[in-house]
């Protein structure tokens, strides 16, 4: 075994319960014993150390059956011999590194030194016979091969003899000369091996401080001193801040001596002598310390409790457990404080402020503790006389503000008033204007933000002040909005129910209007859906019974305009049902159909018009996989599309692969249709896709892609399909995830943004609209079962749920407020926006989380944002080159560039993947990278917050460059 394992089984057996046998003691000794061991400085320390502790534990537990020998040369080196077998020893020792209860369980004391006539004039003549010739590293093997055969004259003389020349030869000295002053005490030679080094290697730290020990074994303490003083004590090892501790307390100095002795202490390893040195300080600073409380005890008889504290604070620094000057102290504290407190109650007396007067009690409250209740109670009167003076001064502002109509100013002191604990008598203040009145204990709108609740008590004050204009455009849909938080106070309800009384006539007489028109005047079935369209819209602002016997009557006129069809206009009704997808609708008229030929015939040529054929991909998941980030694919494929568990490529005109991540799996799907498809929207745990051809702008298709069965399900002609002004635009598509024939769209019109969902049919019809004003930025799907989507324009932020109204409890502010998408996590219906940095909001649209150091990401937003890892907050951001980087939002960094090509994911919340395709073998493998980013790429902050925007806009515009922080490729093997 090496010397490792032996001083790991030392320091098992040293902290075990159980004593070792005497034997395995030895052993143990010799196993550590450095000596002639070629270690490093800090395992020589750790095996002298071991070797004494092991050489204490031999003593203590078996000295009767060891003696001590002396040294032929040094009178401090001891020889550890067995006295019944002479040949077994336990190495030699210092005496100094034994502890007391090792040499009284001796049954002999140590031997007398021998004297110093004997063996000085020997070793000098050795000395002068030393030829120093020899490389000082030989000097240093013979010198411990020598030790081992405990040959210390001859030993001594190849240590004294080490001369270095250079400095990789300091370690050698270092080591002989520790071997001259701990293992051989021979301290005079030490210091002349040191001096006898060249000028510039006697000036190193470590040299230093042995040529310190060496002086201070030699009782040479003025010199040892001057050498320690030159050195920083936390860079001293053990023996030379125990020497140094000793000389400071010599010389009188115990407050030093007691710091380098602790930090002595901290040190590993075990010095007896430690112990019996902070007996000798403890004594010496407790004797001072009882010197200065005797003249403290006298400065307090003489009333001088400055004086006394002082000098019983030394007395604690020189013994903190100096019990008698903590208790002086007490008793000074005592009567300094009983002063203090007769000189605050005397000030408060006087006081007339009640503000001055709080201040006061509270610090009483600190210091008077037999008075607590009183003082508390006398706390409580003083902060209702502040609150009540503070009301009173808030009532009278609010009156001046209020006759000056700065209502914004006045919500605020009527905020202030609901949220104090006692508002007695404050009761007054929202009698001051009549639309204050609202505000009394209204709960339900001050559990609102208080920039949410302003907002929405201002806009009834408006709506008030333009009715009382006489225009009541828009002040019903306003009411509507905000009834719930005041629809039970009658300044709010009185003009609610005119409003509505008003609106509900207009609504009658209009619709009685188009009910003549529709019974009387239409002319064809598309006339009388168009009047009844506006009909249903009309009488929604009718009581219901009266919206009842209207259905009713509208229902019974339509049905006059719808003509009887024919066989044949049943058959062409299937045809078109099926196209469309509506299969329920379908399946229903195929029943009233009684040419059953004709309608398998129809069955055959949609079933060969929708056919997609499918071709299997085999998929390898491999975390080993050795692929190159910095390359494309063998087969380069381009992304078109993804779900949160689907990637769509597209592979030529006609063919389409999808990778389900989920499974995982892959196919390749083919068919003529699929040529100019862009992807749209998917239903991902149905794997039903949404493509629209980007030439005609007109067919949208639905199509089922699984590896076990791939069909298109409908294609959809726009412009039969909805209604829309000529020059309408279509900016996004998406598809109801509880109904198969209902469809949302977007589309954008002269007068503003109609989301509508269409219901397909034979006759398609609007289910339910929203209408926008301003430039639609963006819209998205946020979630499935339920549907909601996300739609940011110029001059707000929108979610829609599936029938096209905002979410109950949605923010107001966010429909004033536009945002810059980021990412949506659809899972969570987190959406992710950058403003100034990146922050996430709830489905209500208020922040819930923010990214402090994600600066950068105010210079990115969706679509450039690919996708966002929420598990590791990554994002993946296109790139104008065709590559793609990554950004950290926690540490606002961006990794390396690489082709977007070799990269695989999924809508937001997504994982990372790299892949490789071979069309030839059709084969796809597969490597999740997310947790791997950190080390595959080099990261990078590419701007900070303290720069100004356009030098960080000019930052991130680098990334334009191709070659900017750019992966580079491997070279070829």
């Amino acid at each position: 075994m090496n010397w490792e394992t032996h001083a790991r089984q030392a320091e098992v057996k040293l902290r075990a319960s159980r004593i070792p046998g005497s034997e395995e003691i030895i052993s143990l000794i010799k196993r550590v014993n450095p000596t002639s061991l070629p270690l490093s400085d800090s395992d020589r320390e750790r095996g002298y150390r071991l070797k004494s502790e092991l050489q204490n534990l031999l003593l203590e537990n078996y000295g009767e059956s060891f003696r001590l020998d002396r040294h032929p040369y040094s009178d401090n080196i001891l020889l550890i011999r067995h006295r019944s077998i002479p040949t077994v020893d336990a190495c030699h020792t210092h005496i100094r590194s034994l502890s007391a209860k090792a040499l009284d369980a001796l049954d002999e004391p140590p031997p007398v030194p021998v004297p110093a006539a004997t063996a000085k004039p020997a070793a000098k003549k050795r000395l002068s016979q030393a030829e120093p010739g020899a490389p000082a590293g030989e000097a240093l093997n013979t010198a411990q091969q020598l030790l081992a055969e405990y040959d210390f004259p001859s030993a001594e003389e190849r240590l004294t003899g080490i001369r270095i020349r250079d400095r990789k030869e300091l370690t050698y000295l270092i080591k002989g000369v520790r071997i001259l002053v701990e293992e051989m005490g021979a301290y005079e030679s030490a210091a002349a091996t040191i001096l006898s080094q060249p000028a510039e290697f006697q000036g190193e730290r470590r040299v230093r401080e042995l040529l310190a020990l060496s002086c201070y074994g030699r009782d040479m303490i003025p010199e040892a001193r001057a050498l320690l003083d030159t050195l920083r004590p936390d860079e001293l090892g053990k023996s030379a801040l125990l020497a140094y501790a000793d000389i400071s307390f010599r010389d009188g100095n115990l407050s030093a001596a007691m710091a380098l002795l602790q930090l002595s202490e901290a040190k590993e390893g075990i010095l007896p002598a430690e112990t019996e040195l902070r007996k000798k300080i403890e004594a010496c600073m407790r004797a001072e310390a009882e010197k200065l409380m005797r003249r403290a005890e006298g400065a307090f008889a003489a009333g001088e409790l400055e004086q006394v504290e002082s000098l019983a604070r030394q007395a604690l620094a020189h013994s903190p457990r100096y019990q008698e000057a903590r208790q002086l102290l007490r008793k000074v504290d005592a009567i300094k404080t009983a002063g203090e407190i007769g000189a605050l109650w005397s000030q408060y007396e006087a006081m007339a402020a009640p503000e001055q007067r709080l201040d006061l009690l509270g610090k009483l409250l600190e210091l008077d503790t037999n008075n607590e209740e009183r003082i508390k109670g006398l706390i409580a009167t003083e902060k209702a006389l502040v609150r009540r003076r503070t009301a009173d001064d808030r009532l009278q502002e609010l009156a001046t503000l209020a006759a000056r109509e700065d209502w914004s100013r006045c919500f605020d002191i009527l905020h202030w008033l609901t949220h104090q604990d006692d508002a007695e008598g404050s009761d007054v203040a929202f009698d001051i204007a009549p639309s204050f009145s609202v505000l009394y204990r209204n709960r339900r709108l001050f559990k609102l933000p208080a920039p949410e609740a302003k907002k929405i008590w201002l806009d009834l004050v408006a709506v008030k002040a333009r009715l009382l204009d006489g225009n009541q455009d828009g002040c019903l849909e306003r009411f509507e909005q905000i009834k719930r938080y005041f629809d039970s106070y009658p300044y709010f309800s009185e003009e609610y129910d005119r409003l509505v009384t008003c609106e509900s006539e207009a609504a009658r007489n209009e619709a009685d209007k188009l009910m003549k028109e529709l019974y009387f005047e239409a002319s064809s079935l598309m006339e009388a859906r168009v009047l009844a369209a506006r009909l249903r819209r009309t009488i929604t602002k009718l009581p219901p019974d009266e919206v009842a016997r209207f259905r009713s009557m509208i229902d019974l006129a339509v049905s006059y305009h719808i003509p009887k069809n024919s066989e044949e206009d049943n058959l062409d009704d299937y045809r078109t049902l099926l196209l469309i997808g509506n299969a329920a609708k379908a399946a229903s008229l195929r029943e009233s159909i009684s040419d059953r030929d004709r309608v398998a015939s129809i069955d055959r040529e949609t079933a060969e018009y929708f056919a997609i054929s499918v071709e299997p991909i085999a998929v390898t998941v491999s975390p080993d996989a050795p692929l190159d980030l910095a390359s494309e694919p063998g087969s380069p494929l381009t992304q078109i599309g993804e779900s949160p568990r689907h990637v769509l490529f597209r592979e030529d005109e006609e063919t389409i692969i999808v990778v389900d991540l989920a499974r995982p799996g892959a196919a390749r799907y083919r068919s003529p249709h699929f040529k100019n498809l862009g992807y749209l929207d998917s239903l991902p745990d149905r794997d039903i896709f949404l493509f629209a051809n980007t030439v005609t702008c007109n067919n949208v298709w639905r199509a089922k892609l699984s590896e076990a069965e791939a069909y298109f399900c409908a294609e959809i002609e726009v412009n039969r399909n909805y209604t829309y002004e000529g020059r309408a635009s279509f900016i996004g598509m998406f598809m109801s995830s509880s109904k198969d024939n209902d469809y949302y769209a977007c589309i954008e019109e002269s007068d503003g943004v109609r989301v509508v969902k269409q219901s397909l049919d034979v006759h398609s019809s609007t289910v339910r609209s929203f209408h926008l004003k301003g430039e639609v930025s963006g819209i998205s799907r946020a979630s499935y079962h339920p549907d909601t989507l996300l739609i940011c324009t110029d001059s707000g932020t929108f979610l829609l749920n599936s029938n096209l109204d905002l979410p109950h409890g949605s923010s107001p502010l966010a429909r004033t407020f536009p945002m810059r998408l980021f990412a949506l996590h659809i899972e969570k219906l987190n959406v992710y926006i950058s403003d100034n940095v990146v922050k996430v909001l709830n489905s209500k649209l208020r922040i819930i989380k923010q990214y402090p150091n994600s600066s950068a990401g105010t210079f990115v937003s969706s679509p450039g944002v690919m996708a966002l890892c929420t598990e590791t907050d990554t994002a993946l951001i296109s790139l104008a080159t065709g590559k793609g980087t990554f950004y950290d939002l926690n540490s606002n960094k961006f990794s390396q560039t690489i082709p977007l090509g070799r990269l695989l994911w999924t809508n937001t919340p997504t994982r990372w993947h790299c892949f490789d395709y071979d069309k030839g073998s059709s084969t796809l493998v597969v490597k999740d990278i997310t947790h791997e980013l950190a080390t595959l790429l080099e990261w990078r902050v590419i701007c900070t917050p303290d720069q100004d925007g356009d030098t960080q806009l000019a930052n991130i515009r680098q990334f334009e460059d191709p070659a900017f922080f750019n992966l580079p490729a491997k070279a070829p093997a």
